[in-house]
């Protein structure tokens, strides 16, 4: 590490649109043309850079820290933990730089209007990434305040004072603990201007080690609230209608006697809205059906064809986001040139935990208790459903089973503000599954179509992709902001390819709008993207019969970005022992991405039964810059691979008749254990800032499997759930 300037880090997607706004987009397309206006954007916001932490630089150390009298410290943070261990590395972070025992930190979920307000939250691979300087700077700057105050009160020039154990000890001897330091201390901090000193990476005692999770203890002994635990005194139980049917609304309502009903304190009937609270949730919900709701459905029902045809690429449609060389001169005009198609269904997120929330609204301020990514977005949204200001609303993190993008939006915490305002007491409200998979939003259908040919040294000539997707990222923004693009920076995150090409490369993204909710999941584009590319980068080399593994190390850039990526691919490559025979009927497929700063490269090791296809071992190389915790690396290189597991094998949720095909586990299944595969994991790569794990390791899996499956069968599966014909 140095302690020379950081290099400015580029903007994340949510930070680039909600800084720059519907406006200036417009503004700048008029000014530069759209199309060069789309391809900066795109570059700006290319998903393998890191992003940076909006605003929390100039959050003072003593919002940050709070120092107890018996010496133990408390890290006040907005991110979230659903199971991905932030807060452990948070505090690994924390703790060197303050240089004190592991023991003497703990990590606290700060509410909203505590001073560290997120307006990112918690997703997009970035929790760590985004806080490492800024919370190594506050650790740093909050050293050089208690020492200045140390000095004061032990009458002695700051620089006879050492550190070490938040304890503070004078060069005769003397000594105060952080906490009797702060105890003493009368007034207000003063936070020096300068930016401090921080420590040299070969001083870390946390940061690259492994440390116990700090939220684990409190888990396994069941002390952790998740938001379906959370209870308040005189609290009712809500129940809201919901369509069954997509696209169907409210268009009349008769409460007949349901207001008198045992145990209905409160029925609100409103534009769109009817909602019961009562003493139970079993109350609730009987007068809720016994209201006489009359839904209007559309004039066609949504069909899963009708989707499908919807989410098909249209050769004259698109927004070029990549353009490199001039691919048009091969790919229209040589013969050389193949091409195929890949398609990637709808998902849900399938959390363990589904959606809870508690809002007690009062006339002097609101508190709400919500399983959410996002507390701060929350509290506007109550704020928005019932006409107050977000500066009212406190939001209180509660700890979350599974989120996967799923709690980024604001719907849940809207529905009890309503019912609790007309209620006047604290209202709690369950999403069941059935509602999860009825009203919630899904990960898009996917459609992509490569092109590419190779020449007879193994050189990819040109290369492109074509991708149509519902959007992903564009739902919780200014329709005008989607308009303007008119491409989703969510749904394209890892569709760029960065293979070379000798006459060049091309990507467009199309954007297609559906009547059905889509938006966030796990990895957003990145499981759609990479498996049409890596599949299809086995084909090219398939062309000119090349070992997968050596084309792709030949088509790298020799960059440093290509080599980390070949770093990776040989590190698995030794892992798996790629190249050695493999017992009689399985094989190995191959393939990798980039995400979030994050370098993946994994393999699959297959075996087929009839028609069905055996996953044994997936191997993984991760190269996730400078590492904080390599327990929680490969805890989330291996939960990304069992999503990514379930997901290309088994997972497709359809429309039926006009609603969800599925509204629970019995229809929707998921990866057994006994489906399982084993997972090894190594880490390689170093470097001054850690990137992203929560959604990288995803990338490659579909395509590992795609791979093996078509070196054992020969069969080129480009549709998922892959099923063999």
């Amino acid at each position: 590490m140095t302690n020379t300037p950081p290099k400015r880090w580029r903007v994340t997607r949510r930070g680039f649109l909600i800084g720059l706004g519907g406006a200036s987009v417009l503004t700048l397309g008029w000014a530069v043309g759209l199309p060069i206006m789309r391809m900066a954007i795109s570059e700006m916001v290319e998903g393998t850079e890191k992003p940076y932490s909006r605003g929390a630089p100039k959050v003072s150390p003593t919002v940050w820290f709070t120092i107890h009298a018996d010496n133990k410290i408390t890290l006040n943070v907005q991110k979230i933990e659903m199971g991905q261990g932030i807060l452990t590395a948070l505090a690994q972070i924390a703790a060197d730089e303050l240089d004190i025992a592991w023991e003497r930190i703990s990590v606290h979920m700060a509410n909203t209007g505590s001073g560290v307000d997120d307006a990112n939250g918690t997703g997009n691979s970035e929790s760590v990434v985004s806080h490492y300087l800024p919370l190594r700077q506050a650790a740093a700057t909050l050293t050089i305040m208690l020492k200045t105050e140390a000095a004061r009160q032990l009458g002695v020039p700051i620089e006879n004072l050492s550190i070490k154990d938040a304890s503070i000890t004078a060069s005769d001897g003397r000594s105060l603990t952080y906490g009797s330091v702060v105890a003493a201390h009368r007034g207000d901090w003063l936070v020096p201007k300068e930016a401090p000193m921080l420590k040299l990476n070969s001083t870390f005692r946390y940061i690259g080690k492994s440390q116990p999770r700090v939220d684990l203890p409190d888990k396994v002994t069941g002390k952790i609230i998740y938001g379906h635990d959370m209870r308040l005194p005189n609290m009712l139980w809500g129940a809201v209608a919901r369509p069954l049917k997509f696209g169907a609304t409210i268009a009349s309502v008769d409460p007949k006697n349901a207001a008198s009903m045992p145990g209905v304190h409160t029925v609100v009937v409103e534009q769109g809205f009817v909602g019961v609270a009562a003493e139970t949730k079993t109350q609730a919900q009987t007068a809720l059906n016994a209201m006489d709701i009359v839904w209007q459905e559309p004039a066609i029902l949504i069909t899963q064809q009708a989707i499908e045809d919807a989410v098909t690429v249209d050769p004259n449609q698109g927004v070029v986001i990549q353009h490199d060389g001039d691919p048009e001169a091969i790919l229209h005009f040589s013969s050389l040139v193949i091409g195929q198609t890949y398609r990637t269904p709808m998902a849900v997120h399938a959390h363990l935990e589904p959606q809870a929330a508690i809002v007690d609204v009062r006339d002097d301020g609101i508190d709400a208790w919500v399983s959410t990514q996002v507390p701060s977005g929350m509290a506007s949204g109550i704020a928005g459903a019932i006409g107050r200001n977000a500066s009212q609303v406190t939001v209180h993190p509660v700890f979350i089973g599974g989120g996967f993008g799923r709690r980024l939006d604001a719907t849940l915490g809207a529905e009890a503000a309503r019912l609790s305002a007309a209620a006047k007491r604290p209202v709690m409200i369950q999403w069941s599954r059935a509602e999860e998979f009825r009203n919630g939003y899904v990960r898009p259908p996917t459609h992509h179509v490569m092109q590419g040919s190779v020449n007879e040294e193994g050189f990819i000539t040109v290369i492109a992709h074509h991708q149509a997707s519902g959007d992903v990222l564009l739902p919780i923004f200014p329709g005008l902001v989607g308009d303007i693009l008119g491409w989703d920076i969510g749904a394209v995150r890892g569709a760029k390819l960065f293979y070379t090409a000798k006459v060049g490369k091309q990507t467009v993204a199309q954007r297609v709008k559906l009547p059905i909710a889509t938006s966030f999941w796990r990895g957003l584009g990145l499981l759609a993207d990479g498996f049409a590319i890596e599949s299809f980068i086995d084909e090219l080399a398939k062309t000119v019969n090349m070992d997968p593994l050596a084309f792709r190390l030949k088509n790298l850039p020799d960059t440093p970005f290509g080599n980390r990526m070949k770093r990776v691919l040989q590190a698995v490559a030794d892992l798996a022992k790629w190249g050695t025979p493999l017992r009689a009927g399985r094989a190995y497929g191959i393939a990798c991405s980039a995400d979030a700063g994050t370098c993946v490269a994994q393999i699959a090791e297959v075996s087929v039964s009839g028609n069905i296809i055996n996953v044994h071992h997936v191997y993984a190389a991760v190269d996730a810059g400078l590492v904080i915790n390599p327990d929680g690396v490969k805890a989330q290189t291996e939960g990304g691979i069992m999503m990514g597991v379930s997901s290309t094998l088994i997972e497709e949720f359809l429309v039926v008749d006009g609603g969800a095909g599925a509204v629970n586990f019995d229809k929707y299944p998921l990866l057994r254990n006994s489906q399982a595969p084993d997972i090894s994991v190594v880490i390689v790569g170093d470097g001054d800032a850690p990137g992203g794990m929560g959604e990288p390791p995803i990338g490659p899996v579909a395509g590992a499997i795609g791979n093996a499956v078509f070196a054992l069968t020969g069969q080129r599966l480009t549709s998922l759930p892959l099923r063999l014909i």
